[in-house]
């Protein structure tokens, strides 16, 4: 198939050809070139292709084409939202999809299933289940079922659920199977429910990372990575960056030592809620660092991420080759850094088997990222056009005796000698000097409610992507709980808190414009809450540090969930 395959030749509708010259898309990728035809004319389609080639339009333009009932199980909550919002832009029509979920509510899901029955339903592997079960969806209705990423969500324990899922669907339907890679596993499913399948590799023999990313091995120990992922954040400066993590417990400890450079936390130990608010805030740039688990990382599609940091080696190489893909996309360069103690050296060569070289690179000292930013500093010299306020104080300088050498060198020194105190200026500041009214971020929580101040802090700096600095008093009453932050802030995280929860307890933000905030942060009433150096008593409530970040959920592990 040929790689200027038009959408026309595909011979879809007018509709959906419109849909796309609106969105820019003329040419389709190999994968969609051999998979629309066969999946318009009813084939079961066995393809495998690695995520970002298109594979999603590959089996949502059938589906519209052909206006048949459809349901589509991703692996993860992410995934399945990404192709929900795929849905909506091919055909410019809203609730034409639904996502049943984990971590949502059952009962607006439910709602959603009666006031759109015609919905192409897209569902993680047990949520569907669960539905199945209370008779909220009978899938002997549906005539296409589509598989995405069907390797991972059999890698997760799934495979029960996935025949379950089959034998539940109308005896004649089509399935569309895709998968990143062709492990064994997947093929006997594959063997299993296709019939005579159009079988499509649509990303050649070998799975490889973008030839655009350049790749690096760190032999280092776990003690030293935080720090180096530290330097190289400092030394690159990134537009945005992925650190990769194999336990919920590693990603928490590694985004709690980054969040002051902005970083927050994606792993399936959180709510849906707050796992879209993340993805939505990195999407966005309002945050630049994310740290997350491989399967909450699924199907995460952000062009500008061009940095990729792996803080241990991969469970295997298809993992690698899906973590470098993170970077290098849309023609855009990338680096990627595989981060491995002593004992795991001996790995190194069976992944560049697969991946291509990896280089060698030593933990940046400050020597290099001086040498760096000297460097870029230059290159953004080169591209800087003087302004006039510029020459008026050359000219200034060198009436008064200085001659032009020592001015450059005067200057730069006080660019780069006076960085961190030029960050400490550029910040937002707070006037603590006088106890008039001030603008505050009011939470509707408070000491009687057990919670702790470094809880409440470590929210709204995580939840606001806030700069050092950023939050000044705290004054906690009984119910409420008023934060001193810049006003600029303080709107936003009303919007962002909005669903936030303290434990158990929605915070319920709110903005005061005429808050008097006491000396020392002490507020009157608070007199009686002394003791212990902690604010609202002895007690420990259910606001403690982890469950403000998601953690401290009681159970075990939920097979389908």
């Amino acid at each position: 198939m040929s790689d200027s395959t038009t959408f026309e030749s595909l011979k879809l509708e007018a509709h959906l050809l419109d849909r796309l010259d609106a969105l820019g898309y003329e040419f389709a990728t190999p994968v969609q070139a051999m998979a629309i035809p066969p999946a318009i004319a009813g084939r079961d389609v066995l393809a495998t292709a690695r995520t970002g080639t298109g594979k999603t339009a590959a089996f949502v333009l059938p589906i519209l084409q052909t206006h048949k009932p459809g349901v589509i199980i991703c692996p993860t909550r992410e995934l399945a939202l990404q192709v929900v919002n795929e849905i909506e832009r091919l055909s410019g029509l809203d609730n034409i999809a639904t996502a049943l979920i984990g971590g949502a509510s059952m009962k607006k899901q439910i709602q959603q299933l009666t006031e759109w029955p015609d919905a192409i339903l897209v569902a993680t592997p047990g949520r569907i289940c669960d539905h199945m079960e209370r008779g909220n969806v009978d899938l002997n209705q549906y005539d296409v079922l589509v598989l995405d990423e069907a390797d991972e969500m059999l890698s997760m324990g799934f495979a029960d659920d996935l025949e379950y899922i089959v034998e539940q669907m109308n005896p004649d339907h089509q399935t569309l199977l895709f998968s990143a890679t062709m492990p064994k596993h997947v093929q006997k499913l594959a063997n299993k429910i296709l019939e005579e399948p159009e079988q499509i590799r649509a990303s050649g023999k070998e799975e490889r990372p973008p030839s655009l990313v350049k790749q690096y091995v760190m032999i280092c120990t776990l003690r030293q990575r935080v720090e180096a992922i530290e330097k190289l954040l400092l030394a690159w400066q990134p537009s945005a960056a992925i650190i990769f993590c194999k336990t919920r417990n590693r990603v928490e400890t590694v985004a709690d030592i980054l969040r002051p450079k902005g970083a927050e936390a994606l792993h399936g130990g959180m709510s849906q809620a707050e796992r879209t608010r993340v993805m939505n805030r990195f999407r966005e740039g309002r945050t630049n660092v994310l740290v997350a688990t491989d399967v909450a990382a699924r199907g995460i599609d952000v062009d500008r991420v061009d940095l990729v940091l792996q803080d241990d080696l991969p469970t295997d190489d298809d993992t690698y080759i899906h973590r470098v893909g993170r970077t290098g996309r849309a023609g855009r360069t990338g680096r990627s850094v595989l981060m491995l103690g002593n004992r795991a050296v001996r790995h190194i060569k069976r992944i560049e088997k697969k991946a291509g070289e990896l280089e060698r690179m030593d933990i940046p000292t400050q020597q290099d990222i001086d040498d760096l930013q000297r460097l870029q500093l230059v290159e953004e010299f080169n591209e800087i056009e003087p302004h006039q306020n510029a020459f008026d104080a050359f000219n200034a300088a060198r009436d008064s005796g200085m001659s032009a050498e020592k001015i450059a060198v005067a200057a730069l020194s006080k660019l780069l000698g006076s960085s961190p105190e030029q960050d400490t200026a550029n910040a937002p500041q707070l006037n603590k000097s006088d106890n008039g009214p001030k603008a505050a971020l009011v939470l509707g929580l408070g000491a009687m409610d057990g919670i702790e101040r470094g809880a409440i802090t470590g929210m709204v700096y995580r939840v606001g992507n806030l700069p050092d600095g950023s939050v000044g008093r705290i004054e906690m009453l009984d119910k409420i709980t008023a934060v001193e932050l810049p006003e600029q802030f303080i709107d936003q995280l009303v919007e962002d808190l909005d669903q936030e929860r303290v434990g158990r307890r929605y915070v319920r933000p709110r903005r005061s414009d005429d808050w008097t905030f006491q000396p020392e942060g002490r507020h009157p009433s608070q007199r009686r809450h002394r003791g212990g150096g902690r604010q609202g008593g002895g007690r420990k409530g259910p606001g403690g540090r982890h469950n403000s970040r998601g953690k401290g959920h009681s159970g075990g592990p939920n097979r389908r969930r």
